[in-house]
């Protein structure tokens, strides 16, 4: 773990996920530049006055590196190559180079560049990367400055730690290339869009990069702050800093796995077009326009790997590095299952697991409100002694039934998935028993609150004919098995 004084892990939520990148002015949205860093009036992390700054050009000839050899800001002194500037220097300017080349390659726009802004902008029209000491609390953030709307591409500039003295990378070079690639995509997302929210921006930054170098384990460690949540609504900033936002990071990798690198480039390209529409409204539009697919459908397949993830990972499903992952923590339920009020928001999935054994099997999620009850899928995934998943899918509107068989089985999944990008939480009800025919649910129990209170909802004649219209729906609706990969 990166670290971090105990009071920004407190309020970074962080738990095994560990501390995010930028400072906690960064994440809760203050993007806005004031002064750099070599003004004395600029805040921490900053040049002192007595330091003697200096900067290189990269090697490429897009960057200047701005750095100093003494004083509380000083870059390891050590000029192995005899070109009077510092290796680590060296090292941080070859790596922006081959982190532009990389993003370019992927068709991305390059930032914006600062010639003809007011003040201080490092000399020139180069992308400017600084050098600076953030003792602790963070260890790189990009600024923006100048820009003409929320909406509108801008320039900016990077601050990046000096040395990395007191971190947990393994190498000065794991450092640079995790910081270089993740804040320069944040550059990258400036010259469509800057505020796309946290969700969005720091997610497909921890995805560039492990797009760039996936021995980097930078999604691998942030994985389980959302795997941890998955109940959690994906299309929600949380509020104030978070590693959550980090963790999302795990769906665009899905987006990039199962469709396409484009999808996430598609979805930046949306949003120069539809400035004022939510980054899920973006990613839905390329997605129907590019692969045929909705928003629902991905996050419901979505919600079906993360079934395959650490422990549980099985080659061939899912992701391709599955099992360097984090992993859901489905609630323990056990036979008969009556749970009268699950609450499902929109984008987020709720996770049961129960013992295998049984030779029938009857889920059945029967939704407060039906005639809205579009987005909501059930997935129930039988898992074998060699942890393959035999998943079981049934799509909403209406009652969802599912009857398997898992006499072999080591245990079953059952999966509540609302695949909506927006909208409201919704509550339904899950029964779950071994009876190989029937309503799972007894028709005369009014549904409570998960709290053990009340919660409004049809009287028994209602709810039994509700299930009488579920069967019928069950014996017409095809049940759907999802690939295996």
């Amino acid at each position: 773990m990166r670290p971090l004084p105990l009071l920004v892990l407190a309020l970074a939520g962080c738990g095994p996920a560990g501390p995010v990148h930028e400072p906690l002015e960064h994440v809760r949205g203050a993007l806005l530049a004031e002064d750099r860093p070599t003004s004395p009036s600029a805040s921490l992390p900053r040049f002192d006055p007595s330091e003697q700054v200096e900067s290189v050009v990269s090697p490429g000839g897009r960057f200047r590196l701005h750095f100093t050899r003494s004083g509380p800001n000083a870059v390891p002194g050590s000029d192995a190559n005899g070109n009077g500037t510092p290796d680590a220097v060296d090292t941080v300017a070859q790596t922006y180079d081959r982190v532009a080349a990389f993003y370019a390659g992927l068709g991305y726009l390059a930032p914006p560049s600062d010639a003809g802004l007011q003040g201080d902008t490092g000399g020139d029209g180069l992308f400017d990367v600084y050098l600076v000491d953030f003792a602790g609390r963070a260890d790189g953030a990009f600024r923006t400055e100048e820009c003409q709307s929320p909406e509108s591409p801008c320039p900016g500039y990077m601050l990046q730690e000096n040395d990395f003295a007191g971190y947990s990378y393994s190498s000065l070079e794991e450092a640079v290339d995790t910081l270089a690639s993740h804040e320069f995509f944040h550059a990258v997302q400036a010259a469509y869009r800057p505020n796309l929210g946290n969700v969005a921006g720091e997610g497909t930054a921890v995805w560039a990069t492990e797009r760039f170098s996936p021995p980097l384990e930078d999604l691998e460690h942030f994985s389980s702050a959302y795997l941890e949540r998955p109940d959690r609504s994906l299309v929600l900033d949380p509020d104030g800093p978070s590693s959550f936002a980090y963790g999302a990071a795990l769906f665009f990798q899905f987006l990039s796995e199962r469709f396409d690198d484009r999808v996430i480039l598609s979805m930046w390209e949306e949003s120069v077009r539809a400035p004022a529409s939510h980054w899920a409204a973006l990613l839905d539009g390329a997605l129907r326009s590019g692969w045929s697919v909705d928003f629902d459908s991905a996050f419901t397949e979505f919600a079906s790997w993360n079934m395959a993830t650490g422990s549980r990972a099985s080659p061939g499903q899912g992701y391709a590095r599955g099992g360097g992952y984090g992993e859901i923590s489905p609630a323990p339920i056990s036979l008969p299952v009556e749970l009268p009020s699950v609450r499902l928001a929109p984008a987020s999935a709720r996770y049961f697991e129960l013992a295998g054994g049984a030779p029938n099997l009857s889920v059945g999620f029967l939704p407060e409100d039906e005639a809205g009850a579009t987005g909501l899928h059930l997935l129930v995934a039988v898992v074998g002694n060699d942890s393959k998943l035999e998943v079981t899918r049934v799509d909403g509107p209406g009652p969802l039934l599912a009857q398997v068989s898992a006499p072999s089985a080591t245990r079953v999944l059952v999966a509540l998935v609302d695949g909506r990008h927006e909208g409201t939480g919704r509550y339904g009800r899950l029964c779950i028993t071994d009876a190989a025919t029937g309503s799972p649910c007894p028709s005369d129990t009014p549904p409570k609150d998960e709290d053990g209170g009340c919660h409004a909802a049809p009287g028994g004649l209602t709810w039994a004919l509700s299930w009488m219209s579920l069967s019928l729906l069950w014996h017409r609706r095809a049940r759907k098995r999802l690939p295996e990969r």
